[in-house]
């Protein structure tokens, strides 16, 4: 499929009515957002994350002035890997009632994202990245995320790297 950015309405034959996604001058528009827990249709976000290889799921979270909140002055990115890890969608029933989830991490994956995280913190001032894993328990997993993310610090010595479990 092509989809060109000429404003034109794509329609996903996803098996479900409904899912449209718009293309303004960079403006994406989707809908509907639910998925059915246990039955029904895959997910709609993970199909067009898929589709348009959205690898980066950014998040910012600010404080607002004006609002009382249990913490003050709040400035924090979120930056997650959308397609991997246990956003994949790989999971399948071995036997009834045995279900089988698979995490999936590649390194070129991590690398994107980990590079995309320093960028992001380079180009918007940002004085340092965290790499949040589970590398004590997920050794292999999460273990080959950290890692890639210790390689690609090595090429932003002007920001802080951290890690936190």
């Amino acid at each position: 499929m092509k989809y060109p950015r000429t404003g034109r309405i794509i329609f996903f034959d996803e098996g479900v009515d409904g899912l449209i996604v718009a293309f303004l001058p960079e403006v994406g528009l989707k809908g509907p957002l639910e998925t059915p827990i246990g039955k029904g249709h895959r997910s709609l976000n993970l199909a067009v994350r898929k589709e348009f290889n959205l690898y980066a799921n950014v998040r910012p979270c600010r404080s607002l002035e004006g609002h009382k909140t249990l913490y003050d002055n709040v400035d924090v990115v979120t930056i997650r890997e959308n397609t991997e890890g246990e956003y994949s969608g790989i999971e399948h029933e071995i036997v009834p009632g045995v279900v089988q989830s698979i995490k999936l991490i590649t390194e070129d994956a991590s690398r994107r994202v980990a590079k995309y995280a320093f960028e992001y913190a380079r180009q918007n001032s940002r004085k340092y990245v965290t790499a949040v894993h589970k590398a004590n328990i997920m050794r292999m997993s999460d273990g080959l995320f950290l890692n890639i993310c210790r390689e690609q610090a090595q090429k932003y010595p002007d920001i802080k790297f951290k890690v936190s479990i």
